[in-house]
């Protein structure tokens, strides 16, 4: 009977260690590719276009008139509309120390309140002012142009960036959470639980960065006034890039969890099963009353060993 057990533990422990988590996921993605070839093919270019697209070069006379605009606009950002906004933030300090309770509003609160509202409007004229600025700029080059590709590039960066933000701001709430009201548990449970959420919140993140990031596209098409069907060609090849771009980070992402979870599984499983072909055989145990168990082997060692105590 211990001879079997030995040989089936054997035989699973060998199962366990020809398992080849890399073959698997070569199996996986083999058949993806078999199943859904256009996907895939447009995955691969989005990567492709997210890794290597720059942008056309433009001629120096166009790169110069895109330089001087841009620099015109960023004077009136630097100087006009600073001032307008420094005007702004005080009004509405002055109109906010001056209101009543329960938003009850005097003559002087009112003539406060039109100050800010005049003010608001001073800034959105010159905000307007900027960007018309930008808007000539940027139709000197085009969307296809490097300055246009750098654009969406630094917009998408600091979307991707404020989606991992927003993962991090939140898994530190939830681990807080999870230590001050949570049962106890131990270290490892705890960590994991806390992997798991981060990717839960990086997942979320990214995904409401992205629709943020492609919003962004849209007006940065329209900015640089190109036309409708190239517009929406430039769109189109920034929604797949971004997607897949995000889609790989999220895949390798799960892939190492679930990798690392899968070789823990199977190092567990292996030394449990080490354990039960190599381990000691249970002893027999008596089951009885001691004393009397005491009494028959004090009674059986007189008989065997020495004198009786009735000889």
């Amino acid at each position: 009977m211990a001879t079997q057990q030995d040989q089936v533990a054997k035989e699973n422990l060998k199962k366990v260690e020809d398992l080849d988590i890399g073959a698997l996921v070569i199996s996986g993605a083999t058949n993806l590719v078999k199943k859904r070839p256009v996907s895939v093919s447009l995955w691969v270019l989005g990567l492709l276009l997210a890794a290597f697209a720059n942008g056309f070069q433009v001629d120096d006379l166009a790169s110069d008139r895109y330089t001087v605009t841009l620099q015109l606009a960023e004077e009136v950002d630097r100087t006009e509309l600073n001032k307008a906004l420094r005007n702004l933030k005080a009004a509405e300090d002055k109109h906010y120390s001056v209101k009543g309770w329960f938003w009850t509003c005097d003559d002087r609160c009112q003539k406060a309140k039109d100050k800010v509202g005049m003010a608001q409007a001073e800034a959105n004229r010159l905000m307007q002012k900027r960007d018309q600025i930008m808007t000539e700029a940027r139709r000197e080059v085009g969307i296809w142009s490097t300055y246009g590709v750098k654009d969406v590039r630094d917009s998408f960066w600091r979307a991707w960036q404020s989606g991992k933000d927003f993962a991090a701001r939140y898994t530190m709430m939830d681990a807080m959470f999870m230590m001050i009201g949570g049962k106890e548990e131990t270290a490892a449970s705890m960590v994991m639980k806390i992997v798991m959420q981060y990717i839960i919140n990086l997942t979320m993140g990214l995904m409401g960065a992205f629709v943020f990031f492609i919003y962004n596209v849209y007006h940065l098409v329209i900015s640089y006034g190109e036309p409708a069907l190239s517009g929406l060609a430039f769109f189109l090849l920034v929604f797949v890039a971004g997607i897949a771009t995000v889609g790989t980070y999220l895949c390798a992402i799960y892939g190492t969890v679930v990798g690392g979870g899968l070789y823990l599984v199977k190092q567990a499983a292996k030394a449990q099963i080490e354990g039960g072909a190599n381990g000691r055989r249970p002893q027999r145990v008596q089951y009885g009353d001691p004393r009397q168990q005491q009494y028959q082997q004090g009674f059986g060692g007189g008989r065997t060993g020495g004198r009786s105590h009735y000889e």
